[in-house]
């Protein structure tokens, strides 16, 4: 049965995935019973989506050494919700990027929005590098947290808790208000192959790549509950990248 094969680089990573579809599959063929998804095994399915395309976005946009900022609020600017952050944050972009061509710099992002059950809001923004008191002169409303970047270019659980958060915001608000999250125009699609391969079965051998390491904690194998075939993936870091980061 014929298989897709997807490579996708981003920065200093490279993801392979293997599966099954429909599309090509021979007659006859059998596969595990696809039953109809409950609500909540579909928002499982979006939010493992939501996570690919934010880490591919976050590789292939960001290098270690820019950050990972958390911005605050004070009790007394506290935003009554979402849409409210949303105002504060347009403002504080339009002063950031001010900054930045000030300085002939380029501006590249992605924040989310946090709101908890118990009432405490942050932004949380992945950003490039830059000046820490520029942050400080355009971000008024509370304080700022700033960490390097220092994860050898796989940003993997920055974007799983990014989403997070936004699902924790979309809990305490009863709904989704506005976008999972927020990317500047500048961000650049990573590059992405696809090879049909005809096989009877994919081998789920990892290759690594010369000059790269594997990313144990990347390789997953299961059954789509979309397809109800099987998939299987992982991912290649830059060994230089690795060995930077110890």
């Amino acid at each position: 049965m014929p298989y897709v094969k997807e490579i996708c680089v981003a920065g200093n990573t490279i993801e392979i995935n293997k599966y099954y579809s429909p599309r090509y599959h021979d007659k006859g063929e059998k596969r595990a019973v696809k039953e109809k998804l409950t609500s909540e095994a579909q928002r499982k399915v979006n939010l493992r989506k939501a996570i690919k395309e934010l880490r591919r976005l976050m590789n292939h946009n960001f290098k270690d050494g820019d950050y990972l900022v958390r911005l605050d609020f004070f009790r007394q600017q506290s935003p009554a919700g979402s849409e409210q952050m949303q105002d504060m944050m347009k403002k504080f972009i339009r002063k950031l990027r001010t900054q930045f061509r000030k300085r002939g710099m380029e501006l590249k992002y992605i924040y989310v929005k946090e709101i908890g059950p118990r009432g405490g809001r942050h932004v949380h923004m992945m950003m490039s590098k830059c000046d820490l008191d520029i942050i400080r002169r355009c971000w008024p409303h509370g304080g700022i947290h700033v960490d390097p970047l220092n994860t050898n270019g796989q940003y993997r659980k920055i974007a799983e808790y990014f989403v997070k958060y936004s699902s924790r915001t979309e809990e305490t608000e009863g709904r989704l208000i506005g976008k999972r999250w927020y990317g500047s125009r500048n961000l650049s699609r990573p590059q992405v192959t696809k090879r049909i391969i005809s096989a009877n079965s994919f081998r789920k051998q990892i290759r690594v790549k010369k000059g790269y390491i594997l990313d144990k904690d990347s390789i997953v194998n299961g059954i789509s509950e979309i397809t109800g075939y099987e998939y299987f993936s992982y991912t290649l870091i830059k060994a230089e990248q690795q060995s930077r980061g110890g």
